[in-house]
């Protein structure tokens, strides 16, 4: 019986000295396995302060990460015009510096000369990618929006109705928005926003307010709506959202005949 264990135990003894050499090359590997966190797309975001500006106003750009490298210099690079794009590199001599307990943040100033956004792409010298961020410029008396609209906007007094614009604001600055309320006998009916302008340096958007319609269906019960293709469409007034800040607006509608005034204070639904 003896003789017949002792394979097992040798075996043993085999799989601990694998276990502990298995430990010390990570020990040793360490260092390497810092510079990959740091590179990782997930930890660092990139922020721009002031978030708006005018031209020619410097721009803190900060890039921050829960764990990383130090590194030893932030070296901007040049803008590509064609794609509206700036790269900014992190430059990394030596991992040793590297701490996954250590939260790391890195500033550096750009100056954009025009309105516009303009994408911020940071990579690191290791040759990762880090993240991106924007930096929006707007002229004080230009008509760039100044925030973007995109998302579901709501009044706080009339929960149930409700916003919902879809805005290019990094390319052509249009929007599109749809309204939905209700009617005189509670039926739910929605508008269109559409050819907005921004006025007043960005801050006020004026569009078109348009109403759809349908010819009679009948929809499978139980359901008492069904999509269908619209049969008419017509305009029934003037939408002027007033931007009060990031999360905040005010919607005036006026119809096409000046006679009836509706007025909604928004604020923007974050999940």
């Amino acid at each position: 019986m003896a003789n017949r264990n002792q394979p097992f135990c040798f075996a043993g003894i085999v799989r601990a000295a694998f276990a502990v050499s298995m430990l010390f090359s990570l020990i040793v590997l360490l260092p390497a396995a810092h510079a990959q966190i740091f590179v990782s797309p997930r930890s660092p975001i990139v922020t721009t302060s002031p978030e708006v500006a005018a031209p020619g106003v410097p721009r803190t750009v900060t890039i921050r990460s829960v764990s990383g490298c130090k590194p030893d210099a932030v070296v901007v690079g040049g803008t590509n015009t064609r794609t509206r794009t700036i790269s900014i590199r992190l430059n990394i001599s030596n991992a040793i510096q590297c701490d996954l307990l250590v939260s790391q943040e890195s500033t550096v100033q750009v100056t954009p000369d025009a309105e516009g956004d303009l994408r911020v792409l940071v990579v690191s010298s290791l040759g990762g990618y880090i993240g991106e961020g924007n930096i929006r410029t707007r002229a004080p008396l230009g008509n760039r929006s100044q925030i973007d609209l995109s998302g579901m906007w709501y009044d706080p007094a009339t929960l149930g109705s409700g916003l919902t614009f879809m805005h290019a604001s990094t390319g052509s600055d249009q929007v599109f928005g749809t309204w939905y309320v209700y009617d005189n006998q509670g039926n739910p009916r929605w508008f269109t926003i559409q050819g907005v302008q921004w006025l007043a340096g960005g801050s006020v958007a004026r569009g078109t307010l348009y109403e759809t319609g349908a010819n009679s269906v009948v929809c499978l019960p139980p359901f008492t709506g069904c999509p269908v293709a619209l049969a008419t469409i017509g305009p029934r007034g003037i939408v002027s959202i007033q931007i009060d800040g990031p999360n905040s607006a005010r919607i005036t509608a006026i119809t096409s005949d000046g006679g009836a005034t509706l007025s909604s204070n928004l604020v923007r639904s974050i999940f």
